[in-house]
C-alpha cells in the first residue's frame, strides 16, 4: 500500500528511558514508539524518518520528524490525537502538511545543540536526568577562549568517534559556539551546518578539560590540526545534550541564545 501523505512535526523527548532515536527490534527507540502511537490513530503502513539519529540518553527540543501515512488525516486532529497517544517522555511541540518530496534529513542544512553541566560540589536534586555533574569549578571563560579555533570549516575528525555508518568526508562548518554560565549551571550551545559521530560530545569533553584546567587554550587549534581522535578529551556523557533546532532550506541559519536556556 503506497504511503499517501506526510506530516511534517517537531517533536521533543526525555532521552532517558530510550535506546536512541533509531528503530531497533527489542528496544524502546523513540522512533520506534512515534511508528506505534501513529498506528494506533491510522491503521496500516507508517513510515516515520528524523532529522537526526540521536544516541541513548541525548535528548531533544526540537527534532524535526516526517511522519508518512496510508490515509490522510486532518492535521489538526492528527497533531491532537499523536499529542494523547504518545507516552509522557515525547512531546509533539508542532505538526504541518509536509510537502511532497521532502526529507526531514536530506533537506537539513544545520543544526543547533546544548549541552548542559551542573557544575557545583553537590549533584543537582531536580536536573540529574538532564545535566552532566562536574563538581571540579570550570573556568567558561577560559573554555570560551579556547572554541574559538573551532568556529568556521575545517576537518572535525579528531573530534569524531567511529561507527560502522561512518563516512569519509569530515570536513563541516561551525558557525557559532557560546559557553555561558548561570549561577552553578554551564550551557554549551554548537550550530553548524552538519555535525559527524558524537562530535558535539567530543568538543564539549574537550572544552571541559580546558576549563578544569587540564589542558591550555590553545590545544584545541592543536587538536583540530592533528584530525587524530586519540588527541581529542574524552566524550561528555549523552544526558547532558539536547537537539534544540534543526533548519532546511530556505530558513536563517540560528544563533545561539543568549541568557538563561530554560527547558
Amino acid at each position: 500500500m503506497d504511503l499517501l501523505h506526510g506530516y511534517r512535526l517537531v517533536i521533543g523527548y526525555d532521552g532517558t528511558d530510550f535506546h536512541g532515536w533509531q528503530a531497533n527490534d527489542g528496544f524502546r527507540t523513540v522512533q520506534g514508539v512515534l511508528a506505534d502511537s501513529a498506528a494506533v490513530i491510522v491503521p496500516g503502513p507508517v513510515d516515520v524518518e528524523g532529522s537526526s539519529r540521536t544516541d541513548a540518553g541525548v535528548h531533544a527540543l526540537g527534532h524535526l520528524v516526517r511522519i508518512r501515512l496510508s490515509t490522510s488525516v486532518d492535521t489538526h486532529h492528527f497533531h491532537r490525537s499523536l499529542q494523547g497517544v504518545t507516552p509522557g517522555d515525547i512531546d509533539v511541540v508542532s505538526c504541518e502538511d509536509a510537502e511532497p518530496g521532502w526529507h526531514p534529513r536530506y533537506d537539513a542544512i544545520g543544526k543547533r545543540y546544548l549541552y548542559r553541566i551542573w557544575n557545583a560540589p553537590s549533584r543537582p536534586l531536580f536536573g540529574a536526568r538532564t545535566h552532566w555533574w562536574v563538581r571540579q569549578q570550570l573556568d567558561h571563560e577560559r573554555m570560551q577562549v579556547a572554541a574559538e579555533a573551532l568556529i568556521g570549516r575545517h576537518d572535525f575528525a579528531a573530534f569524531r568517534s567511529q561507527s560502522k555508518d561512518a563516512k569519509d568526508d569530515t570536513i563541516r562548518t561551525v558557525h557559532q559556539i557560546v559557553i555561558q554560565r548561570y549561577g552553578q549551571c554551564v550551557s554549551i550551545q554548537v550550530v553548524g551546518d552538519g555535525f559527524l559521530y558524537r562530535m558535539v560530545r567530543n568538543l564539549v569533553g574537550t572544552l571541559v578539560e580546558v576549563g578544569r584546567g587540564y589542558r591550555d587554550v590553545e590545544d584545541t587549534a592543536r587538536i583540530l590540526a592533528s584530525t587524530d581522535r586519540e588527541n581529542a578529551g574524552v566524550g561528555a556523557p549523552p544526558l547532558g545534550l539536547f537537539l534544540m533546532e534543526v533548519f532546511c532550506q530556505g530558513q536563517e541559519v540560528p544563533r545561539c541564545q543568549s541568557g538563561p536556556l530554560s527547558l
